[in-house]
């Protein structure tokens, strides 16, 4: 006899829960009606639910003009539809949402959609072809039940929860002019080890667990409960790191040995990083299921079987240098400084020459017209400073690519004939003070005039020195930015700050007084009255650019994605 587990059961009223009497009459070979016991708990009955179809839609939202930030990419979804031999009998869709969406995204969209919001429409679209006039009786009008199965768009570093949504669908859904909120009576508790056993029965097979980013619209499409899982050779997460090796290796191909090596050391980096947590023993393995997912009831839907790369002993940062400067491809030079960024530019920035005091106006117009290279050029950092001042939404046509005599860092830069617009390069380095630069005299520090609304512009910083050079601070943006490049500048001379940056100055008199020097405007400051704002270095033994014993770089110190 079971006991009563209902939580209003009393000894002179006993109660139980409505599974637990369905689970009981199914073992006993009794029969309840839908309405009593959910569908899909296996029994004399059934259900006996069979794969008929499967499609892949596309979710698009109406065309908003009036409100372009409510404006969203469509959502793809899978959907596998299992019915019972049974005319009138419910139907099962197994729904997962395809990468780069994630579910919640199904969720928890805005309004304004063709049928009111996400999940509405994806309701709308599988009743479309569900035959609603039947018999009213017959399961209280339920027309079947909406799995949707969780999938992730990227790696987490964190064991989730792996939850499975249900929600029972009606023949008053079908209609579109139902007002009911599907995302309310979706059911919000994840279901129990129990319940998803259930589930598996009624399908015929476990639930198919995605690997993070795999649940592509053609992997789901050519999924089968029963077909071989022969592996994949990549895993879609994996296909840009995969495309930058094949191009290092392209490349590599028509270099000698030394620098060889050191463009294939920057394609094998990434792809080692990129495979750490594919390859087997790899931690965290995003090949297998996740410690809460119950084998019984999951199975991995797509595996992998990754080889290493070949370990290189090339100098990373040389491959890096040359690959920014003389990459025969522009794509891998692109995806290079989205991986890694650009070992002696912070960025670009557009500058108005004609606010600028002398040397440093004369340095940015006559040098970028009489140094002007003959013909096309394929270097990367030459097509960022076209970029940058195309962009610009004052840019006159006729723009001129040159360069401009910096001691450090690239010297190439682009120059607008009408504004008087130069975009040019931020280098990571400042000379130390000596031959032959000279020792830093003035400065003139200046909010640039890239597009944006003021004053979101970075601001930067030009220094002069005793003789006549013109160089620029290594750091670009806010207040804090430049007085930490100042800082830079002072506490490590010639040293090139990291690839990540500086951090943002603590020196509060040093930052204000760069701020109002910055929002002055472009103005001579002799380079000591900053200086003198500097202070001593910090006593900080944790401090990255005194610690510079090895000029080869280790794992942990080498420049992460982002």
């Amino acid at each position: 006899m079971l006991e009563p587990d209902a939580e209003a059961s009393t000894p002179a009223r006993p109660l139980w829960r409505g599974d637990t009497v369905a689970r009981w009459c199914a073992r006993s070979g009794r029969r309840l009606p839908p309405r009593t016991a959910s569908w899909l708990l296996p029994g004399p009955d059934g259900p006996h639910l069979r794969r008929d179809g499967h499609t892949t839609l596309q979710l698009r939202q109406e065309d908003l003009p009036d409100h372009p930030d409510l404006q969203r990419p469509p959502i793809d979804v899978h959907v596998a539809r299992y019915t019972t031999p049974g005319v009138y009998e419910p139907h099962v869709w197994v729904v997962t949402v395809l990468a780069p969406g994630q579910t919640n995204t199904l969720l928890g969209w805005p309004h304004a959609w063709p049928h009111g919001n996400p999940l509405r429409h994806l309701v709308h679209e599988i009743l479309t072809d569900i035959d609603t006039d039947r018999d009213p009786s017959v399961a209280g009008g339920l027309l079947g039940t909406l799995v949707l199965l969780p999938t992730l768009a990227e790696p987490q570093y964190t064991s989730l929860f792996w939850e499975v949504r249900l929600l029972d669908l009606y023949t008053e859904d079908a209609d579109d002019q139902s007002d009911e909120d599907l995302q309310r009576r979706m059911r919000r508790l994840r279901p129990s080890d129990v319940e998803l056993s259930d589930l598996v029965r009624a399908l015929g097979h476990k639930l198919p667990w995605w690997p993070p980013g795999c649940a592509t619209p053609g992997l789901a499409a050519s999924w089968s409960p029963d077909g071989p899982r022969a592996p994949e050779h990549v895993p879609p997460p994996l296909a840009g790191a995969q495309a930058f090796l094949r191009r290092c290796h392209s490349a590599a191909a028509d270099l000698d040995s030394t620098l060889r090596t050191s463009v294939l050391e920057l394609g094998n980096s990434l792809w080692h990083q990129a495979i750490s947590g594919w390859t087997r023993g790899g931690y965290p393995d995003h090949g297998t299921l996740p410690e809460n997912c119950d084998a019984a009831i999951w199975q991995t839907a797509v595996e992998f079987n990754l080889e290493p790369a070949p370990a290189t002993s090339g100098d990373f940062w040389d491959g890096l240098e040359w690959v920014m400067e003389h990459a025969p491809s522009q794509r891998l030079a692109a995806d290079a400084l989205r991986y890694f960024g650009d070992p002696s530019s912070a960025g670009t920035v557009v500058v108005d020459t004609a606010h600028l005091p002398q040397p440093i106006k004369a340095a940015l117009t006559e040098h970028v017209s009489t140094n002007t290279p003959e013909g096309p050029n394929g270097s990367y950092r030459a097509q960022r400073v076209l970029d940058a001042l195309d962009a610009h939404p004052h840019t006159a046509a006729g723009s001129v690519l040159g360069t401009w005599p910096t001691p450090v860092g690239p010297a190439w830069c682009a120059a607008s004939p009408e504004p008087q617009l130069t975009a040019l390069h931020v280098p990571r380095t400042m000379p130390a003070p000596g031959p032959p630069t000279g020792t830093p005299l003035e400065a003139v520090l200046l909010r640039t005039a890239e597009p944006g609304a003021y004053p979101s512009a970075p601001a930067i910083g030009f220094v002069v020195t005793d003789q006549d050079q013109v160089m620029l601070l290594p750091g670009k943006g806010h207040a804090a930015d430049l007085a930490a490049a100042i800082e830079h500048a002072v506490w490590h001379p010639g040293e090139q700050t990291l690839v990540v940056g500086l951090t943002h100055s603590t020196n509060e008199r040093l930052t204000a007084a760069v701020e109002a020097l910055v929002e002055t405007g472009p103005r001579t400051t002799p380079w000591e009255q900053l200086t003198a704002l500097v202070g001593p270095h910090p006593n900080d033994m944790y401090c990255p650019y005194c610690r510079r014993d090895q000029p080869e770089p280790s794992d942990e110190d080498r420049p992460h994605q982002h």
